[in-house]
């Protein structure tokens, strides 16, 4: 997998150590090079985007979790929380869950705004501690995951773009990255 650097240098981060580049550095050696990873994307929604992985499997948006417990989707969608001090469910803002969902929703916005055909999915990387059950049949309209070895067999699953499609969005993703595979637009030229 190609890591292409965030377009603002972030302050204060060593290298390394968070969990984003621990993920990245995961999933680098289950993809190959036809899959690009980028951290930090400006979505033009205001919100940045913690990582975007674009290949042939797809084009995908990570949301990293930071809520640990189990979680689950009951009464014709409402969200609670277990609280293990009471044995009970209580209601719960799946705040983390919806940013996944706008971060894939914005990301196909800037992707369809620049005429690139794609359309992207949204998986939350959850921590290991964090459990979310659905009822049988529902959608929640994004993947949860934990494991970096399933995430990684996700994404390369099947193949959904080409590789002018992954060019395309790698050149609006990084722009100054060379894309040698772009069709030219004239013959010879």
């Amino acid at each position: 997998m190609i890591l292409h650097p965030p377009s603002r240098s972030r302050r204060l981060a060593i290298p390394g150590l968070s969990a984003l580049d621990r993920l990245a550095s995961a999933l680098g050696r289950r993809l190959d090079d036809d899959y690009h990873w980028f951290s930090h994307v400006a979505s033009g929604s205001g919100a940045t985007i913690d990582a975007v992985i674009a290949g042939p499997g797809g084009a995908w948006t990570l949301t990293l979790a930071g809520e640990r417990g189990r979680f689950t989707r009951r009464n014709t969608g409402h969200w609670y929380r277990f609280n293990r001090s009471t044995g009970s469910w209580v209601p719960w803002d799946p705040a983390p869950i919806t940013a996944a969902r706008l971060a894939a929703t914005s990301l196909g916005l800037l992707l369809e705004r620049a005429g690139i055909d794609a359309i992207v999915a949204g998986i939350l990387v959850a921590p290991p501690d964090m459990s979310v059950e659905i009822g049988r049949g529902e959608e929640i309209g994004l993947t949860v995951e934990a494991d970096a070895g399933r995430l990684g067999a996700l994404v390369s699953r099947e193949e959904r773009l080409t590789l002018a499609q992954v060019d395309r969005i790698v050149a609006l993703l990084d722009p100054r990255q060379p894309v040698p595979r772009l069709a030219q637009a004239t013959r010879g030229g």
